[in-house]
């Protein structure tokens, strides 16, 4: 239980941080940052790729309709945002939406390395390309299309820690596609398996 109120602290310090980041020009234009949160003992991690309008005003990841449409994902799989842990690549909402660019990904991403040392998660589901560019670099692997990959389990190490790694859309490309929307629901039933797998691994040990 030590461990665990450690690793809550050390997300809140972490937060507090990222807060007053001005690394990049993002936060000029932005209410607030978007640190991340759950669960910081978790065994599922989630990272998107930057808040939206809604996270930005609230300071809360994923909290829109395709927030909404995560919480549904994770029920599928037995699980409530509480016991999970979601983050994004960058901390704050780029203007107009558009897509980080990679001097803001770098500025931010030691961020999300941090959490990720903290929580030390047994399964990372990467939400679109963005994310899925980012942590699978750290294995090497390289992709041109995020439906080629979408689905598949890495195992591998970050930051000295095994994990697996699951590349997967973004919640919000299904709002208005309905494949896929089924194959988020596909994906999230995989990422269910490696959850159960990873539980009974951890029992036997």
């Amino acid at each position: 239980m030590v461990q665990e109120t450690g690793r809550q602290e050390a997300i809140e310090r972490l937060a507090a941080v990222i807060g007053e980041c001005r690394k990049c020009p993002l936060w000029e234009n932005t209410h607030c940052a978007v640190p991340g949160e759950g669960n910081a003992g978790a065994d599922l991690m989630l990272i998107g790729e930057a808040p939206g309008k809604q996270e930005d005003l609230t300071g809360r990841p994923f909290v829109g309709r395709a927030g909404k449409f995560l919480e549904g994902l994770l029920a599928g799989i037995g699980l409530s945002r509480d016991e999970v842990f979601i983050a994004n690549i960058v901390k704050h909402r780029p203007p107009g939406n558009r897509d980080p660019r990679d001097e803001e990904i770098r500025a931010c991403t030691p961020y999300l390395e941090e959490q990720i040392r903290i929580v030390e998660p047994k399964v990372i589901v990467m939400l679109g390309r963005h994310s899925s560019r980012y942590i699978l670099s750290f294995l090497a692997i390289e992709f041109d299309r995020i439906t080629e990959i979408r689905g598949t389990v890495y195992s591998g190490s970050l930051f000295g820690h095994p994990v697996r790694l699951i590349p997967t859309l973004h919640p919000a490309a299904a709002l208005y596609n309905p494949a896929y929307r089924e194959a988020l629901e596909e994906d999230f039933r995989i990422v269910g398996r490696e959850l159960a797998g990873a539980g009974e691994s951890a029992a036997q040990d």
